[in-house]
């Protein structure tokens, strides 16, 4: 996925999925990355050229440790669920079997989403 261009994204809240479809120039080629079972998600900084550097997983613990400050402006808001502690949101990410998959940029949109599964189609 590095250096493939964001073209366009959907977001399906009934269904609970995201797709993010990509152009790479180089093989001049579309991909999508498909994100199932999608809990939330943040995208920021959405441009015209948006460039992908790299998709990472990440620990579920550092969900809460990148997005502290969201996290406590939304306190008591019931995101991204009802929960009473830090500890008790990361038990419920990690027994429902959530991932915390982010969208890195070298350019442009970058961001996270909290689902399930996600898979790269070429």
């Amino acid at each position: 996925m590095h250096d493939n261009y964001i073209v366009g994204y959907n977001v399906d809240v009934e269904k609970k999925n995201i797709v993010i479809k990509t152009y790479n120039n180089t093989k001049e080629n579309q991909s999508e990355i498909l994100f199932s079972e999608v809990l939330t998600h943040s995208f920021k900084c959405i441009i015209d050229y948006n460039i992908i550097s790299d998709i990472e997983e990440r620990e579920i613990s550092a969900f809460c440790i990148d997005n502290q400050e969201e996290l406590k402006k939304m306190e008591g808001y019931c995101w991204p669920i009802d929960y009473q502690t830090e500890k008790e949101l990361i038990a419920f990410l990690k027994n429902k079997g959530y991932k915390y998959i982010r969208v890195n940029s070298s350019y442009g949109m970058f961001g996270w989403i909290l689902a399930k599964s996600y898979e790269i189609v070429e």
